[in-house]
């Protein structure tokens, strides 16, 4: 299988974040790359590619098929703003989060109403765990870049034989919403892949499978009303981002039945119960036509070892999850989203 990276992707390293009320050590380091990296370099089965640096020069117009032109552009100036009026240059951080109950009570002004440009941190970002340091967007872009030059691939007919591809991308994807920030994700790598797939391969639809452990509300956010896309999601029912991911959560307008939720519970999740589910959401995906493609938003962190997560997965369960995610027999393009564990 060929295994897509960048260097570049290292740089985002920031030195802390709020978990649980308490100040620690950034989970989401640049390690966890390098040891995913270093493992499948051990095993023949995978090719190592490192992307260009000078690949995909047009690459903001594939992000804007997603995310709105004024995040993207937060991104990518919020840190020299951020310092240069005397915002701590560790990493911006937000302090106060724009939020629907919040008002002006003498004024009732409409929050709508407020510039995004007011406190932009809070206004672009949904918790503490996306700090942005001085080389975030670039690496940012740089696994979006992974997750496009896997795209690609799987695309090219050049390799018309591959049946899967690998984005190693970090930092991950899955919780971005189109202007918004939060679980480690900045960009979401494969809702942009998706669209790659729709709108520049001329695709008619494709699935996205979701077996992080945690909900991708971003993924869901951004296609919720998109009936070119079928999100399929396997998560923690009651845990982060604890808003979403209800399994009533279907879709709306023209989206309504492509949106699907496949909650699991916390502390009995074994491998023949997540195994199980991952067959129901298989038979879904194969109950929906016209689908060209799979991405898979690839999350171990369902590692019964995982420090932050709590199902029991052993290390045997994985094969059994790829041979289910081949048996829909398309295309289909993995892309790296959670683990911190060990």
């Amino acid at each position: 299988m060929k295994v897509f990276w960048d260097v570049t992707s290292l740089l985002h390293d920031p030195p802390h974040e709020i978990l649980s009320g308490r100040l620690v050590q950034y989970l989401e380091c640049p390690d966890r790359l390098q040891r995913i990296k270093t493992a499948l370099e051990q095993d023949d089965a995978f090719e190592i590619i490192p992307v260009q640096s000078d690949d995909w020069p047009k690459i903001r117009t594939y992000i804007l098929t997603v995310h709105s032109e004024d995040y993207l552009d937060y991104l990518e100036t919020i840190y020299d703003e951020w310092t240069a009026i005397g915002g701590d240059k560790t990493a911006v951080f937000p302090e106060t989060f724009r939020h629907h109950r919040l008002r002006g009570l003498t004024t009732n002004q409409d929050l709508k109403k407020i510039p995004d440009d007011v406190e932009p941190a809070g206004n672009y970002c949904f918790d503490m765990s996306c700090p942005i340091t001085s080389d975030t967007y670039r690496a940012a872009i740089a696994s979006v870049k992974v997750t496009l030059s896997a795209a690609r691939a799987l695309t090219d007919s050049n390799h018309s034989q591959l049946r899967g591809v690998f984005a190693l991308a970090r930092p991950p994807g899955h919780h971005a919403q189109d202007s918004l920030c939060g679980g480690y994700c900045f960009l979401n790598n494969v809702a942009i892949a998706a669209k790659y797939f729709l709108e520049h391969c001329g695709s008619y639809r494709v699935a996205i499978l979701d077996v992080d452990y945690h909900h991708g509300n971003g993924t869901q956010q951004i296609f919720y009303s998109d009936p070119q896309v079928v999100y399929v999601s396997l998560h923690a029912q009651g845990d982060y981002p604890y808003f979403t991911g209800a399994a009533e959560e279907r879709g709306s307008g023209p989206g309504l039945g492509y949106n699907h939720n496949l909650p699991l519970p916390t502390g009995t999740t074994t491998d023949d119960i997540y195994c199980e589910t991952l067959q129901n959401a298989v038979d879904v995906i194969r109950g929906h036509t016209g689908i060209e493609y799979i991405l898979v938003s690839l999350g171990v962190d369902t590692f019964a070892d995982d420090p932050i997560c709590d199902f029991l997965l052993t290390a045997s369960c994985y094969p059994r999850i790829g041979r289910l995610i081949a048996s829909l027999g398309k295309p289909t393009l993995f892309v790296m989203e959670g683990c911190v564990g060990s």
